[in-house]
């Protein structure tokens, strides 16, 4: 495991993590620490980024990647946005050796009783693609469509609106491609329903269970992962989830959601975890790690806010962050070379990933990293994608969130 200049960037908050965790995230629970773990507990976080279509370099950063998580040394590792049942074939070979516990919910979908859209009212969309966008497909056509397309996107009707919504995950996606989809009978989420997350762990995963956000869900199925493993006859409990993100600027919030907005979708997932998990773990120590696409502002870290108020949820509950206690960004403007790459017009370095801690008992602190931060090499695909041969190896990010790492000390 390598690990940019993690310590350099760290405030110096570890004894405030310390008293943290004893006052408050650490009350309760406990267990029997006479077991055969001497080392720390390692429970890691990554979102790959391999959103087809959405997010860059999605099939050259996979080999990459597979590389990264094969020789990473943690006890528990919580993945998101791994979307595609290649993809997630090819992590979960990539992991086996290390990992041999490993749980994944098969993709579900829900469709569309009658055609998504007529051709009169996908017309103006398909339109202003055909227009805006002429001769783009896939990754470079969903980015021109969501700028350029944006007003008559907005108009559709929320059936239509959600089909072609649901589309965006398509391969050398087209309009011509898109147009033919939703004009039938066709599903309503991105990745065919795909959840995007896979929970590995060297230790045995069990009294699993899986909290599905599927008739709150908008544009992309949503849930939550969880599972019990035994260290030092201690069960502790863990959690994997990507609630809803913030894609206002983006997309607009569909007119067939139940909660009002983006922020509020995302509020309603964060109370459904913290009460499943509670309940679920009783005074058990929880370990709740993922994408949970909120954050609180931390000046002395430059850290901008994203549904802190959703965040907070988190904490008022008596869940620690150290995460957020002690790194810089996760989501980072001015870091990420897949952003850079992208021109991407965010300003803003969030930290949206985070492993939420509660009932842990312990005297020494936790220890944050950020990890998966170095710049990897990639190479063009065959047949070509969107890095073209004539500008192959070339350097990027492994995703475009960096992990992050909690150190758990077991005495």
């Amino acid at each position: 495991m390598k690990i940019i200049s993690t310590l350099s960037r760290l405030p110096k908050t570890l004894a405030f993590t310390a008293a943290l965790c004893l006052l408050s995230a650490c009350s309760g629970g406990g267990g029997n620490n006479n077991g055969d773990k001497t080392d720390p507990l390692r429970i890691t976080s990554f979102n790959m980024g391999f959103a087809l279509n959405f997010v860059a370099f999605t099939q050259e950063r996979l080999a990459a990647d597979k590389e990264l998580l094969a020789s990473h040394d943690s006890d528990v590792i919580c993945l998101q946005e791994v979307w595609l049942p290649d993809y997630v074939d090819g992590i979960a070979a990539a992991l086996k050796d290390n990992y041999p516990y490993i749980y994944t919910v098969p993709p579900e979908q829900v469709f569309s009783g009658a055609p998504a859209c007529s051709n009169e009212e996908i017309a103006d969309f398909a339109n202003c693609g055909n227009t805006q966008c002429a001769g783009l497909s896939g990754a470079a056509l969903v980015a021109c469509a969501s700028v350029q397309c944006g007003a008559p996107l907005a108009g559709l009707p929320p059936a239509c609106f959600d089909g072609v919504i649901g589309t965006v995950g398509i391969p050398n996606i087209t309009v011509e491609i898109m147009v033919d989809t939703v004009t039938k009978p066709t599903g309503l989420f991105a990745y065919d329903g795909s959840l995007g997350l896979m929970l590995a762990s060297k230790h045995e995963l069990k009294n699993r269970e899986f909290q599905d956000f599927i008739n709150d869900s908008s544009s992309n199925h949503r849930g939550a992962l969880y599972a019990e493993i035994e260290v030092n006859k201690q069960t502790h409990l863990v959690g994997c989830t990507h609630p809803t993100a913030n894609l206002e600027g983006t997309i607009p919030y569909p007119g067939s959601g139940k909660h009002g907005s983006w922020e509020g979708e995302n509020r309603w997932m964060q109370q459904q975890m913290i009460a499943f998990a509670n309940n679920k773990a009783g005074k058990k120590p929880i370990l709740f790690a993922g994408d949970f696409n909120c954050g609180l502002a931390n000046a002395s870290n430059g850290v901008d806010p994203e549904f802190p108020e959703n965040c907070a949820l988190w904490t008022a509950a008596g869940f620690a962050d150290p995460a957020a206690d002690q790194l810089p960004c996760t989501f980072c403007d001015s870091e990420n070379l897949i952003l850079q790459a992208e021109n991407n017009a965010i300003v803003e370095n969030k930290l949206l990933d985070h492993i939420f801690v509660k009932n842990l008992v312990t005297t020494r602190p936790i220890l944050a990293q950020r990890v998966f931060d170095d710049p990897i090499s990639i190479e063009a695909t065959i047949p070509p994608s969107e890095l073209q041969p004539e500008d192959s190896p070339t350097m990027t990010s492994p995703s475009d969130h960096f992990g992050v790492e909690l150190t758990l000390p077991l005495r």
